[in-house]
């Protein structure tokens, strides 16, 4: 048992080192890791390889710059505003060579929420039944919109044919994830976009149900693709 146990463990501590990747992706400046690589000079953006990420207003042209706010740097986020994701990866085995290969896949935007106004507390409670402060494992912006959970409903064009992902590896997939900004002004986040590796297109209860029970099914407990950003959601 003791061995069995050991054995697990090497597998997910070289799982990890070999999620590393050693090209660096184009991202918007502002955008980092979920979590840092385990080796310098590489990057880990989860257990496939990203190779671009940015953010745009909605025309999908113009890409969003830093501000700072409150002594902080962050991207500045108008409330009810549209925002698109460009993404484009490649899908992975995890671990490296012998692990599963992602069929499909989940996006899910999780935010915590370190700054609101009383007000903005207020409703978020009334309409949620929990704190707005702190961390919520889906965003807002997923409440009543199950589809949007749904990976391969985003994918552009010239990606239209990458799903099931794992009949097309090692090939590019590219999506634009059109974001639209929760209703909550006067609220700062430290928010991670994630994509999650899925045994069939997400459906049953959208973003709140992916790898749990009535939802749907995950391939590995461990994001595909991850990053992470700062935003102020204001009113204007």
């Amino acid at each position: 048992m003791r061995f069995a146990i050991f054995c697990v463990a090497c597998v997910l501590v070289l799982g990890y080192i070999e999620a590393d990747q050693r090209r660096r992706p184009a991202v918007t400046k502002g955008i980092t890791e979920c979590r840092p690589a385990r080796r310098r000079g590489q990057k880990n953006y989860g257990t496939s390889e990203l190779k671009e990420a940015r953010i745009f207003r909605e025309d999908g042209k113009t890409e969003l710059e830093l501000t700072e706010v409150d002594g902080s740097k962050v991207f500045k986020l108008k409330s009810g505003a549209k925002y698109k994701f460009r993404v484009k990866f490649v899908s992975k085995r995890y671990p490296e060579g012998f692990g599963a290969l992602p069929k499909y896949f989940g996006v899910k935007i999780t935010e915590e929420y370190t700054k609101a106004a009383p007000g903005q507390q207020q409703i978020f409670q009334a309409t949620f039944g929990k704190p707005i402060l702190g961390k919520q494992e889906c965003s807002p912006a997923f409440f009543g919109r199950s589809k949007d959970s749904d990976g391969c409903k985003w994918l552009t064009k010239d990606s239209e044919a990458s799903c099931p992902l794992n009949q097309n590896p090692d090939e590019d997939a590219e999506i634009e994830f059109l974001f639209n900004v929760p209703n909550f002004p006067d609220t700062a986040t430290n928010s991670s976009f994630r994509l999650i590796p899925t045994e069939e297109p997400v459906s049953r209860g959208g973003c709140e149900k992916i790898g749990q029970p009535g939802g749907t099914e995950t391939t590995i407990d461990v994001d595909m693709i991850c990053f992470k950003y700062p935003t102020f959601i204001s009113r204007k």
